[in-house]
Parts: structure tokens; C-alpha cells; sequence
């Protein structure tokens, strides 16, 4: 794009006088030379408003018929044809058109930059009327602000040129953020600003820039981050202007769910709902990193804390493939949205105690593992000096990446067992580090079942999982191996075939004989089931959708629809009697008469009304033969069914041929539109 605007910008490129310098003055104002011309005017004072990427967007849409086909050339000469759905012409457009709007995102993150710096400055000034002097750790938070200042008005650049860039140019910043092409630059957009001693001699402060996914891990209070030589520990955060968002947690069931934002500002919150108990969190940002220790020469092992992740998808995903392996359903999907909550050490988190101790107000933060003492203290200065609690948080990161997702595992262990012995087979099989790809697991509230995922955190995808896909069976083979033979022998998992440091959250869940099992059930027969069809995300409002009270109730109306049955009749109470008193279905079709009572669809997983686990699964069971005994048609559709084609045409053959007839089941069988119609509306 800059490239093809640069050449109708100059003579001789087939354009007026006037829309020259109208390309001209865009590129000048929205790619300037250095990154304060984003920040800073001509006089060198704060620019009053955020930056406006508007002359960008204009020459972009006034030429897009010329910008449009420069990129579709570029992009089709050598592109992998299996790769074709990435740079369609309307992808293109796509980006295209959003380039302003990428530009202005990373011009924010900048701005956040400063505008941290100037108010800890002046905090600190404030402080310093106050006290006369400002103590030793003030101090240097003083001067590092002062750097950073400095550094994004375009000073300080002796110490850049050891890193490779310069982080204030322009071309650089926007190559570290993502905007362009780094080649190996694009490194995240999360900064551990990394604070070397004076007095070791010829050391110098760098950053440290991670992915938002791997910082979430990496930067955490308590963790030890090794570089250069010397070890650090995150401990002042750069804070975003941001309430904290509130989640309830569901630690025995790895599961969590997003509430809402605090109910009063630095209160802690109070949540306790079917064993979810409720932690607020903050979005992963910018981090100071003190210098703790030198790397000795007898150190043999590197320390780093087992962090409890959990996370759930954002209703929002690129298109993808399904495959039937032996008998279950496996999901390939590009840009899944994915939200990836730290809800603390899994020591902390196992023993009940969520979060990470941390000040909202000022970002200071201490281990969990400190001293009793240790936090008493640092609970009482920041008492005094913020005016509010220090409080025990968690933190968030939204990421986008493509994702294998093995939906409607039995429970954690195998879903844990399945994917980490996948992983460790890939690994085997193709060019790759294990930490190149990374497990979620993504449980509910009250229930066994998991949705098991392992996701490419690499922005923009590494090709691994295609990879895999296209060596399947020699994966398969590879991960067989794996499960089959231990040199320990073990009984379930040992540090000798699927313990490593880095899973040691899950080690409790691995189970290779269960691996095994499933493994040689299912074989290494991989067989295309259907395209999976881009997700936008619903943008319903709650409570709308007739009734459907959740996304995946929204979903499961739509394909209704969409294959043709009347509108049902959401949330309908059925009184049973005793024991049971009554039943409430997803769904409900009245029948006809006494012999024809009616249709109940219950959504399993996601339902209000069902929480998975065994006891409630048993009153269940109960419940639905009780149904059945007196003449209704009973449907269980499982929440991971709702993206898998062939499971909803099974389940809405029942449906249709109690409801229309056979013909039009096999209607429905013979003609699957039906599906993708569903899955977009």
C-alpha cells in the first residue's frame, strides 16, 4: 500500500497536481520520520488530542482502485493455494480499509506510554513537595520516566543501537507494533522495561517486548525473567486508564466468566456463585522490571513460575476446516478471538487464593509467595500513600490466533492428555519448539466436559498447525510413540515423557495411557467433514433472540431457522411433579395432542439450567426418561455440537421427522445449505 502510494505521489504517476500533494501531505502527517510527530508538535509541547489517521483513510478510499489491485497482484504471484482464503480480494479490501484504524491502535499505545510517564512524573513532584526528597526507589521510577520521555521525543538513542533498531523511528515502531512487516521485529506489544544497576560495569537499562499471550505468563509478580545475563522480576506496572473488569472463577473446573466491571470503584469485589469465586483484573500492560541478581555459573536451573491460565473464546473467528478423526469431531479455525485471564500462581490458585497483590492506583505489585510480613507492609505504605487497598487482581489479554480445537472432551484429563501428547508429537514431526504452539482448556462452570485447544500464538499464524494437518499420520505416529513408551515406566505421566516445567499447571491431569487409548481408538485417519464458515460475533443484545438467553441459545435458533422449523418456544417451564417439580428446556415444540405432548431441546453445557456435574447429570438422566416415559421427543445437543455439521444433521433428522416428516429429513440430510445460512446469521 505505501509503496503504490508513494509512486502516484511523484511524477509521472498518472495523477493531478493536487491529488499528488494530497498523497503527499498524508504520508508526511501519518508516517513522519520519527514517532514524535505522533506525540509532540514543532515546539516540542504534548499534543492537546490523540492522533487522526482521516488523511490516511482519504487517499485510501479516493485511490482504493488503484491501491486495490497493486495488493491483489502482490499477493497472488507464488501464494499457496492452500492458503487462498487469506488474501482474497475482499480480505484485501479489507485491510485496506482498515489500515487508518490499525494506525491509530498503535498511535494509542504510544500515547499510553507517555501519558503513564507524565503522570507518575507528576506524582512523583507531587511527592516530592510533600517530602522534601524522594526516597531511593522513587527516584529512580523518576528518572526511568524521564528517559522514556525523552525517548519518545526523539533523545536517548546512544543505547538503541545494541538492540538492532531504533524504537524512535517511525518505520521501526510501527515494525516492533505490527503494523508492518519486521521481519522478526514484531515482537508484542507488551514492554518489560528492564532496569540494569549502575554499578555493574558497562550494563545499560533495554526493553524487553513480549506478545500479549506470552506476557501474560512471563510478566507476572513473582516470576523471574532471565536476560542478558541477569535475572528481573516484574514489579511496577504501567497501569491503563481502565476499571478493572470482574470474573467469576470456577478453580475446580478451570473455568471463568466475565461479569462485568467492579461495582464501586477499589472495592473488592464479593462473588461466590456455584463455587466461582469473583477476581478483578486488569489488562496485561507495560511492566518495570527490576534488577534482582546475576546469573551465577553454578545455576542449573532456570525458575519460572507456574502460572494458572484459563479462557474462553470471543464468539469471533476467520474460516476453517472440520474433520471427523475415528469417531470424534477435530476443528481448524483461523484468527479465533480468544480472552487469556492469569488468575494467579497455581500453587495459590489450587490452595483457593486467586490473584496477584497488587496497588490499582500507582501499579506497584509483590510475589504471592512473600512473606506474611512482607505483604502486611507493603499493604499498609500503599495504604497510606494511594488511599485505597491493595488488592489481589488477575490479568487479562485478548489474543487473536489460529487454533486445532478438539470440542466435547469427556473432562480435563483428556482433554490435557490429548493435546499436550499432540503437541509433543508435533514437535517431534516438524520444525518447531514445543513452546511454538500452547494449550487452553476451556472448562465450564459446574461441569466435567472441556473444549481442549491448541492455539499458535505467533500474530498472524507459523504454519505449524497446517503442518500438522497435512502430516497427519505422521503425527499421530510420533504422539503414539510418545504415549506408549516411557523410560520410567510410569503409571500416568512422569517428568521422563509428558511432565515438563513449563505444563507443570496440568501435570495432575496428564495421562498418557488414556492418550494411548484414544489414539489407537481413532487411528490416523483424518477425513474433511466440511468448511467452517467465518464468525463476526453475535450482535444481538441481551435478552434479545425471542428468549435465547446465551450466544450459543442464539446459535442453536438459528440453525432452527435456517433448516426450516417453525420459531420455538425458548425457556419453557414443564411442571413434572414430585420429586422433580419441573423442567425448564432450552427449546420447546407443543405437540399435538395427548399422545403428542411436544419436543424438548436442552443445550447441554452452556444451559442455565445444567451444570455438568455428577449429581446434577444424574437428576438429568431422571428427568429426560421421565419425559420420554410420558410421550415427549427428548433432544440433547451438546454446546461443542453447534460448529459441527454432521452431529446438528443427525440431531435435526430426529427433530424433523417427528415434527414435518421423513422426507424432509432426508431433505435435511441431502441438502447441508441449511448449516452455513444458520452459522452467519
Amino acid at each position: 500500500m505505501l509503496t503504490r502510494l508513494h509512486q502516484l505521489a511523484r511524477a509521472g504517476g498518472g495523477l493531478e497536481e493536487n491529488q499528488r500533494q494530497q498523497i503527499t501531505r498524508a504520508l508526511q502527517r501519518c508516517f513522519p520520520t520519527f514517532v514524535r510527530g505522533y506525540l509532540f508538535d514543532d515546539d516540542g509541547h504534548i499534543l492537546p488530542q490523540a492522533f487522526d489517521p482521516s488523511p490516511l483513510d482519504g487517499v485510501v478510499r479516493t485511490h482504493g482502485s488503484e491501491l486495490l489491485p497493486h495488493l491483489v497482484a502482490a499477493f497472488t504471484q507464488g501464494w499457496p493455494d492452500e492458503a487462498a482464503d487469506l488474501v482474497t480480494v475482499e480480505r484485501l479490501r479489507e485491510e485496506l480499509l482498515g489500515a487508518g484504524a490499525h494506525l491509530a491502535e498503535v498511535t494509542r499505545t504510544l500515547r499510553r506510554r507517555l501519558d503513564w510517564a507524565m503522570a507518575q512524573t507528576a506524582r512523583l513532584q507531587a511527592v516530592q513537595r510533600r517530602k522534601g526528597a524522594l526516597d531511593p526507589d522513587e527516584e529512580a521510577l523518576h528518572e526511568r520516566c524521564k528517559r522514556m520521555i525523552q525517548r519518545l521525543k526523539g533523545g536517548g538513542g546512544d543505547r538503541l543501537a545494541a538492540e538492532g533498531y531504533d524504537e524512535r523511528s517511525t518505520y521501526a515502531a510501527l515494525a516492533i507494533e505490527g503494523f508492518l512487516p519486521g521481519y522478526g521485529l514484531d515482537s508484542g506489544s507488551i514492554v518489560g522495561h528492564a532496569q540494569v544497576p549502575r554499578f555493574l560495569s558497562g550494563s545499560r537499562d533495554f526493553s524487553l517486548p513480549r506478545p500479549p499471550a506470552l506476557a501474560l505468563r512471563e510478566y507476572v509478580p513473582g516470576n523471574l525473567i532471565y536476560a542478558n545475563a541477569n535475572r528481573f522480576i516484574a514489579r511496577r506496572y504501567h497501569l491503563e486508564p481502565v476499571e478493572p473488569v470482574l470474573f467469576q472463577v470456577d478453580a475446580a473446573h478451570e473455568a471463568i466468566r466475565e461479569v462485568g466491571a467492579l461495582p464501586t470503584p477499589g472495592a473488592a469485589p464479593a462473588v461466590e456463585t456455584l463455587g466461582a469465586a469473583g477476581l478483578p483484573a486488569v489488562p496485561i500492560c507495560d511492566v518495570e522490571l527490576p534488577h534482582v541478581s546475576h546469573i551465577s555459573d553454578d545455576e542449573e536451573f532456570r525458575f519460572q513460575m507456574p502460572v494458572a491460565v484459563y479462557g474462553y473464546e470471543q464468539g469471533r473467528h476467520g474460516p476453517g476446516r472440520a474433520f471427523t478423526w475415528g469417531e470424534r469431531a477435530l476443528h481448524f479455525r483461523r484468527g479465533v478471538h480468544l480472552r487469556l485471564v492469569n488468575v494467579g500462581a497455581s500453587r495459590s490458585v489450587q490452595a483457593g487464593e486467586l490473584g496477584y497483590p497488587l496497588c490499582l492506583v500507582c501499579g506497584q505489585s509483590r510475589s504471592p509467595f512473600s512473606s506474611q510480613a512482607e505483604q502486611d507492609h507493603f499493604t499498609q505504605t500503599h495504604l497510606e500513600r494511594c488511599g485505597a487497598p491493595v488488592q489481589a487482581v488477575g490479568f487479562y489479554a485478548d489474543t487473536v490466533a489460529d487454533a486445532l480445537s478438539l470440542p466435547g472432551c469427556a473432562d480435563k484429563t483428556e482433554a490435557y492428555s490429548l493435546v499436550e501428547t499432540l503437541r509433543q508429537g508435533m514437535a517431534a514431526v516438524l520444525e518447531m519448539e514445543l513452546e511454538d504452539l500452547h494449550v487452553l482448556v476451556i472448562g465450564e462452570p459446574g461441569a466435567e466436559f472441556a473444549h481442549a485447544l491448541l492455539y499458535d500464538p505467533m500474530p498472524g499464524g507459523s504454519g505449524l498447525l497446517n503442518q500438522a494437518l497435512a502430516r497427519w499420520p505422521e503425527v499421530v505416529g510420533a504422539t503414539l510413540a510418545l504415549a506408549e513408551s516411557c523410560p520410567a515406566a510410569c503409571d500416568r505421566a512422569c517428568i521422563d515423557c509428558l511432565w515438563t516445567f513449563r505444563n507443570a499447571h496440568y501435570h495432575r491431569h496428564l495421562d498418557r495411557h488414556l492418550a494411548r487409548s484414544r489414539l489407537l481408538e481413532w487411528s490416523s485417519d483424518l477425513s474433511f467433514s466440511h468448511a467452517i464458515p467465518a464468525q463476526a460475533g453475535s450482535t444481538l443484545a441481551p435478552g434479545v433472540g425471542e428468549g435465547a438467553v446465551n450466544l450459543a441459545e442464539q446459535k442453536l435458533r438459528h440453525l432452527l431457522l435456517a433448516a426450516g422449523f417453525a420459531e420455538p418456544v425458548a425457556q419453557h417451564p414443564l411442571a413434572l411433579g414430585k420429586p422433580y417439580e419441573r423442567t425448564v428446556p432450552d427449546f420447546f415444540y407443543a405437540g399435538e395432542d395427548d399422545d403428542d405432548p411436544g419436543v424438548c431441546i436442552y443445550l447441554d453445557g452452556l444451559s442455565s439450567h445444567l451444570h455438568g456435574n455428577p449429581e446434577t447429570a444424574a437428576v438429568d438422566r431422571a428427568i429426560r426418561a421421565e419425559l420420554m416415559a410420558r410421550g415427549y421427543l427428548v433432544i440433547a445437543v451438546a454446546a461443542t455440537e453447534l460448529d459441527d455439521q454432521g452431529a446438528m444433521t443427525n440431531h435435526f433428522r430426529r427433530l424433523a421427522r417427528h415434527l414435518i416428516g421423513k422426507d424432509k429429513a432426508d431433505e435435511l440430510k441431502a441438502e447441508g445449505s441449511w448449516f452455513e445460512r444458520g452459522r452467519d446469521a
